[in-house]
């Protein structure tokens, strides 16, 4: 396993912090069909990638309740899997807006090596607004794990966003 990052490694205490982890899995690689169909098994490799590196406290894969799995996404050529660590505070309702479930991202790469970095904010801003997209598009009550399939030319299709409003016949906005 490789650890790389453009950000010195966390501390011990901020290991406990809460974490969003994005796992990379391209079609060549020996995860790409449990990526979808087994995704807590991918999620298990990705838990133990980040703890080798003390990415994150241990107490992430010896307690599955402190991991919430909260979306995949399945392209022709890549998986993305997305789960958060220590998140205690999430909030289903305000999910979508933004600001309000924005977190640090750990990245992991599941080629024919794992390979973990700390996210750059470019890519930890493009994570958290993909998760706030999707949380949007697939409208109140909806809850995770989200599953989200574009893979041969597929376009999903959501017919009551969050961010829809919906106007009654008397002028009267509802949501």
């Amino acid at each position: 396993m490789l650890i790389a990052s453009g950000h010195p490694m966390e501390t011990t205490e901020s290991t406990r912090s809460p974490k969003r982890v994005v796992v990379s899995v391209p079609r060549k690689s020996p995860y790409w069909s449990k990526a979808w169909e087994s995704s807590e098994e991918v999620i298990a490799v990705a838990l133990r990638l980040i703890g080798e590196g003390d990415l994150v406290s241990p107490d992430a894969y010896d307690d599955p309740s402190r991991c919430l799995f909260v979306a995949k996404e399945r392209w022709d050529e890549r998986t993305y899997i997305v789960f958060d660590i220590f998140h205690d505070s999430y909030n289903y309702d305000e999910a979508h807006l933004p600001g309000r479930n924005d977190l640090p991202v750990v990245l992991v790469l599941l080629k024919q090596r794992g390979r973990v970095y700390n996210a750059p904010p470019p890519m930890m801003n493009r994570a958290n607004t993909r998760l706030r997209e999707l949380y949007d598009s697939t409208g109140w009550g909806s809850h995770p794990p989200f599953s989200v399939d574009h893979a041969d030319g597929r376009y999903p299709t959501y017919w009551r966003p969050r961010s829809c409003i919906i106007v009654r016949s008397g002028g009267e906005p509802t949501s």
